[in-house]
């Protein structure tokens, strides 16, 4: 026996799987007309029918009033699913038609029939399953028309996969890392200047996936659960994660140009993408719906507020990520519109994208492991920073600055003599470097070792030569040469 609870349950499978909307029904809604403008499809749903009259009348009215439903739709429909909801036992066969329109009529009277309708195994398994809710539930969220909430019924595999993907790393980073220093995070793809500029390009996206702590990725896994699904309701499933990886690299880039020692991590970028990519929807559907409008405004002043009062907030990748779903958007939307602006669009991408690197690849480079060992030393934690010291050796990524603070923590957890040894070595590798050399310096002067010293500070003042401090302890060994004569 088929009822009005599967009738309204259908309806709300093809809006929540098919990505459907409603586009007409009638005053009782025994009559429901669905589309998706992306296939070009329209799905009509019928509930009652008498006789093979009833359904041959629904559609020469399609037939009759072709041009206008084209104009009404703006699309010309590639073929028509008529779905007849009925008790009555009546002729069904021929009813199916090629010509003007493409009609496929499918009667159901019973649960087996039903099932035949549903186009793969996966909703077959959801449609069965789910039979708790009433009547009135199918219809309400079928004939929703919030805005937002009409997106949100939608199936959204992406952005459901995104989320998971998320998670998925940040357990594992609980399980495996249990501190989330800078140099874990750098270590497991976060992005940094530093090593981007070095040739490690997997960072632009390994970041994207990465998070601090709990309340970074409980606040970025909420917006995204209601920005990805809105854009993937409105573009589809593979558009949306298009939109989220570029702004997500647009963020990145902009986060490079101007941050160059700091490990940034977080979906934030990408996430504003999204955000960017729905005003310029509201903008090319000319939809300003105060209602709409507002609620997303709400949504981004609470996110926005959330993210002022958490640590590390990188607002470039923010507002690179913004520019980025929006550019983006704009370029899918004109590609088959305006190839004027298609081509003017790509172009300024390709611009900003340019200078974006000219930035990153011209601003002066700092070795972001110094700085982490360094901000070790300052809360006391040598011992970390000693393994900090070794892990950039082994990755070759150190400098005379790196011997220079491995010196200073041999000194402090060793001896001097470990200290001078380490800055030695140091200046093997860098014979040129004025810190190292300035460093040895201060050491052989305070061992009273007066003549290596002075062969020290001659070395750091050929490599820099207006330094004050050099000048000063060269004139101080000096006249304590010249004393000694």
């Amino acid at each position: 026996m088929i009822t009005e609870k599967h009738y309204w349950k259908c309806i709300y499978t093809w809006i929540k799987y098919l990505n459907y909307h409603v586009v007409h029904r009638n005053q009782d809604n025994s009559e429901i007309w669905l589309a998706n403008s992306r296939k070009q499809q329209v799905a009509i749903f019928k509930f009652g029918a008498n006789t093979t009259q009833d359904v041959r009348f629904v559609k020469s009215r399609i037939q009759d009033n072709n041009e206008n439903i084209n104009d009404f739709l703006n699309f010309k429909p590639s073929n028509y699913d008529l779905f007849i909801f009925t008790e009555k036992m009546f002729t069904d066969e021929n009813l199916n038609e090629s010509h003007p329109a493409k009609f496929k009529v499918k009667i159901i009277r019973d649960e087996q029939q039903l099932a035949s309708i549903l186009p793969n195994i996966f909703i077959k398994q959801i449609f069965t399953r789910d039979t708790k809710h009433t009547k009135s539930y199918y219809k309400q969220r079928a004939l929703n028309t919030n805005p937002i909430e009409k997106h949100m019924v939608k199936f959204a595999p992406v952005t459901y996969g995104l989320i998971f993907t998320n998670v998925i790393i940040w357990l594992l980073m609980v399980l495996f890392l249990n501190r989330f220093s800078d140099l874990k995070l750098l270590d497991v793809g976060g992005l940094v200047h530093f090593n981007v500029v070095h040739g490690e390009w997997y960072r632009l996206i390994s970041s994207i996936f990465l998070h601090y702590n709990f309340e970074h990725i409980l606040m970025n896994m909420l917006s995204l659960f209601i920005f990805g699904k809105i854009v993937e309701s409105i573009v589809g499933h593979w558009r949306m994660f298009v939109i989220y990886i570029i702004a997500g690299l647009f963020g990145n880039f902009a986060s490079l140009s101007f941050n160059i020692d700091t490990v940034s991590v977080g979906a934030s970028g990408a996430i504003f993408g999204l955000i960017g990519a729905i005003f310029t929807f509201m903008y090319i559907g000319k939809q300003f719906n105060r209602k709409l409008i507002g609620q997303l405004l709400i949504v981004l002043i609470v996110m926005i507020g959330l993210s002022l009062l958490m640590d590390n907030v990188n607002i470039i990748a923010h507002i690179g990520g913004f520019i980025g779903g929006l550019l983006i958007t704009l370029i899918g939307y004109y590609f088959k519109r305006n190839k004027t602006w298609f081509w003017a669009l790509i172009i300024l991408m390709l611009v900003l994208f340019i200078a974006a690197q000219i930035r990153i690849y011209t601003i002066k480079e700092d070795n972001i492991y110094n700085t982490i060992i360094a901000n070790e030393m300052k809360q006391g934690d040598y011992s970390e920073a000693k393994s900090m010291v070794e892990h950039t050796i082994e990755k070759q990524y150190a400098d005379d600055e790196t011997y220079y603070l491995k010196g200073l923590i041999n000194s402090t957890q060793d001896s001097k003599a470990e200290g001078i040894a380490s800055w030695e070595r140091g200046l093997r590798y860098y014979p040129n470097s004025s810190l190292l050399n300035y460093q040895l310096a201060v050491a052989n002067r305070s061992l009273d070792n007066n003549d290596k010293a002075k062969k020290y500070i001659k070395n750091a003042l050929k490599s820099d030569p207006t330094n004050k401090d050099y000048k000063n302890l060269y004139e101080e060994l000096s006249d304590k040469s010249d004393s000694t004569d």
